[in-house]
């Protein structure tokens, strides 16, 4: 009996960690620039494909957009993302066309920090699905 549980305990411990490898979604980034904000911020835009932006929406998963050194992703600086104006994390943004542009907001000293900035979407939902895009190069657009 007591091996039988330890069977038990150990298949569900696999399925378990099989099922968390195995939901991570990596949504395709088509491009990413930064432009000049206002009162010492910069906006971060990323363009995102509008079939990743539907799963994101209908799968309600939880995300930032994080701008990384390109040559070492140690040092993260993390951003609420909006799409149309609206806050991602309510969901209710629209979809239409072929792609979503995503956007955030950080200090303009951030990318003093970062020689050679990335930004990648990272996050999950209570479901245990996450999300972890590859990291993109970020163009800096002329003022």
């Amino acid at each position: 009996m007591r091996f039988t549980l330890q069977l038990v305990k150990r298949l569900l411990v696999v399925i378990a960690t099989f099922s968390l490898i195995s939901c991570t979604f990596r949504p395709h980034v088509g491009s990413a620039h930064v432009k000049k904000g206002t009162e010492g911020n910069e906006i971060v835009e990323v363009v995102l494909f509008a079939a990743d932006a539907k799963k994101i929406k209908e799968n309600e998963i939880y995300f930032s957009l994080v701008v990384v050194d390109c040559k070492s992703d140690k040092r993260r600086a993390p951003t609420e993302p909006y799409i149309g104006g609206k806050l991602a994390s309510n969901f209710d943004f629209l979809i239409s066309g072929e792609s979503v542009e995503v956007e955030g907001r950080l200090p303009e000293r951030v990318f003093d920090e970062y020689p050679t900035p990335c930004v990648t979407l990272q996050g999950g939902n209570y479901m245990f699905q996450r999300i972890n895009s590859m990291p993109v190069p970020i163009v800096r657009l002329p003022h």
